[in-house]
């Protein structure tokens, strides 16, 4: 009788046991199916977010040195001529307008309270020369849902949250009066007094937790173009004060960095950042996933081979009769052996095609799980490196501690075959060691055995 039909008539007639051995090798190729889906999740979305801030640079005042707290428009035209740089956005950060006809988002939790009613109708306002190129935007944690991005032509136009709009009843095209606020010491007596501004496009945040001041959560976040910061402020052209300025560059960022810290200036003044040095916590999250995943990829593996190892000791041991009477019959051990895995492969064909299933169905799950928690580490690791202090609630400072809080995990098929392959290696290996009593003693002293 060959090989295949010993092993056939094995399954079919013990079939508890078949069933049994079945569902460990579901459970374990669920696992590691499961976990190569993340893997593969986690790879696309790093490479995804990698691509979009991987040559970006930004630059900022060193408050340690530079006590205006800004970036003179002379350093930013510099910094244009050098070869490598593609685009900008330079932005001023201020909250110099009054919006007495718009009511503020509430704040779920509140971290100050304002007492001085100048603050009643006072919103954060930040001017940029493209939205498009901001840290927040291309890092995701804000993104336009309605509309279009501001522009460096634009004038009189704001981009707001849709928590806003949808409070005050507001669309892309509705107009917003505002008043030069007296609380902005930037905005000089000779600064234009009133605004009209036109909503051209409408931003949601990926963080929903709204914690903090009424001034700092996004949700009151107005975004407006920088000529309208500019004549809030006096700038006169060529004399515009930034915030900050991020910079896109056609090559690598290292190279162009190094040029830009040949331009003859101060640089004690400034500090240069990569997007990826901003966006501290969405590093160290990949960081964080890559070891939970192959904890559980490799953990899947060890435990598939130790369970297996365990039952097929105990099965083996209770086939004790059929391996000597094989033997009597001079079948030898390498063919015995063979039926045992032949066995298992099998029963594999169907719990590992089944486990394309259960994967699809729990994943997504898992995957998010894992997120949550990789998250939660990396913003705390970042937290514990400025002193265990909160960093920020406002958009800007938050950047060093936004994560991702989702995957999209996709189970396909092609991936089952890593399933078979790996599954293929964990049942040869089990099966060799739980046949050590075999591989080991002689057919005389087996066939002893079952006296």
């Amino acid at each position: 009788m060959s090989i295949f039909k010993r092993a056939i008539l094995y399954i079919t007639r013990k079939k508890v046991k078949s069933i049994i051995m079945l569902l460990i090798l579901f459970g374990m190729a669920t696992a590691v199916l499961s976990g190569i889906s993340i893997k593969k999740a986690t790879n696309l979305t790093k490479q995804d977010l990698s691509s979009q801030i991987a040559n970006k640079f930004e630059v900022k005042a060193n408050l340690g040195t530079n006590f205006d707290g800004t970036v003179p428009e002379s350093l930013i035209n510099k910094i244009l001529n050098v070869n490598g740089i593609k685009s900008y956005d330079g932005m001023i950060q201020g909250a110099g307008l009054d919006f007495k006809e718009l009511d503020y988002v509430e704040p779920k939790k509140s971290t100050i309270q304002y007492k001085d009613e100048r603050y009643n109708n006072l919103f954060s306002v930040e001017g940029h020369v493209s939205t498009e190129l901001d840290t927040k935007f291309v890092s995701k944690s804000l993104k336009l849902v309605e509309g279009r991005h501001i522009v460096s032509t634009d004038n009189g136009k704001v981009l707001i949250h849709k928590s806003l709009a949808e409070k005050n009843n507001l669309k892309v095209g509705d107009i917003l009066k505002a008043t030069k606020s007296t609380l902005d010491y930037k905005a000089t007596s000779i600064s234009k007094n009133e605004y009209e501004l036109e909503i051209v496009g409408i931003f949601e945040s990926e963080n929903d937790e709204s914690v903090g001041s009424k001034l700092e959560i996004p949700e009151n976040l107005i975004i407006s173009d920088i000529n309208t910061l500019k004549a809030l402020y006096s700038y006169s052209d060529g004399n515009i004060q930034y915030t900050n300025a991020v910079f896109n560059t056609s090559s690598n960022v290292e190279d162009v960095i190094s040029q830009v810290k040949k331009i003859s200036e101060d640089w004690s003044k400034y500090t240069i950042e990569k997007s990826e040095d901003t966006l501290l916590a969405l590093s160290k999250t990949f960081e964080v996933l890559d070891k939970i995943i192959n904890i559980v990829l490799i953990g899947a593996i060890i435990a598939g081979v130790l369970v297996l190892s365990l039952v097929l000791i105990f099965w083996i041991q209770g086939r004790i009769h059929e391996t000597g009477i094989l033997l009597s019959i001079g079948v030898s051990k390498f063919n015995i052996i063979s039926q045992y895995i032949i066995e298992l492969l099998i029963i594999s064909l169907i719990a590992f095609g089944s486990s394309y299933f259960s994967s699809k169905a729990i994943s997504q799950n898992i995957g998010n799980a894992i997120i949550n928690q990789a998250s939660k580490q990396a913003v705390q690791e970042v937290q514990n490196g400025f002193g265990g202090n909160n960093i920020g609630n406002d958009s800007n400072s938050s950047l060093a501690t936004r994560t991702i809080d989702e995957i999209d995990v996709k189970v396909e098929f092609k991936e089952l075959i890593y399933v078979y392959v790996i599954g293929s290696g964990i049942i040869i290996i089990s099966v060799l060691l739980s046949s050590v009593s075999i591989i080991r003693l002689k057919p005389k002293e087996i066939l002893s055995k079952m006296s």
